[in-house]
């Protein structure tokens, strides 16, 4: 298994889910938490949670398309680039229609990297590998949501809202960055053989 990702494929999958997975809980965990610093009503937090779940399921269908059309490096850069987007978006504003928008664009982050990724990976497995191999992808995203649903609280309490968010999009960087070397060099790799 390990030798799966040890593959530049494999590993541009798992880092754009992991990460992705982190990075969408940092900063979803607390936004309600954030909010009522802020004085806002339960209905408004929910709206804006309830924008944040939309963004992350209703654009599946679309982006699983993208992701046989363009291919799952472009998909992941989208997702890695719209967290990344997401991230700053909710430092703009603790206002409802901001954060709604945010966290909106959040979901819809987090969904493209976790389509993009897990074709991706699904693409590099026979069928003998896949169970395992996605097994042990799945615990590691579920790490992620760990580590990012308990950091998030301790950077919240330490630094704030705006610093956290910061930090979440430093690390929706790295799926961006490793995908776009990886999609880069897959062009680079059939020019060369056109």
């Amino acid at each position: 298994m390990f030798q799966i990702f040890s593959q530049p494929a494999a590993m541009v999958a798992l880092v754009s889910m992991v990460l992705g997975q982190m990075v969408m809980v940092l900063v979803m965990v607390i936004t309600s938490l954030h909010m009522r610093g802020h004085h806002h009503e339960l209905t408004s937090i929910s709206m804006v949670i309830s924008s944040h779940t939309f963004g992350m399921y209703a654009f599946s269908i679309i982006s699983g398309r993208l992701a046989d059309q363009w291919g799952r490096g472009p998909v992941i850069i989208i997702g890695s680039a719209t967290l990344v987007l997401a991230c700053i978006a909710a430092t703009i504003s603790p206002d409802v229609l901001p954060l709604g928008v945010a966290l909106f664009l959040l979901g819809l982050g987090w969904n493209f990297c976790f389509v993009g990724g897990s074709t991706l990976l699904a693409d590099q497995l026979s069928p003998a590998e896949r169970a395992r191999t996605q097994g042990f992808n799945d615990l590691l995203v579920g790490l992620a949501s760990a580590v990012g649903s308990l950091g998030s609280g301790f950077i919240f309490a330490a630094l704030g809202y705006n610093t956290m968010a910061f930090i979440s999009a430093a690390f929706a960087l790295i799926p961006l960055i490793l995908a776009s070397f990886w999609t880069l060099k897959r062009v680079r790799k059939t020019q060369a053989i056109s």
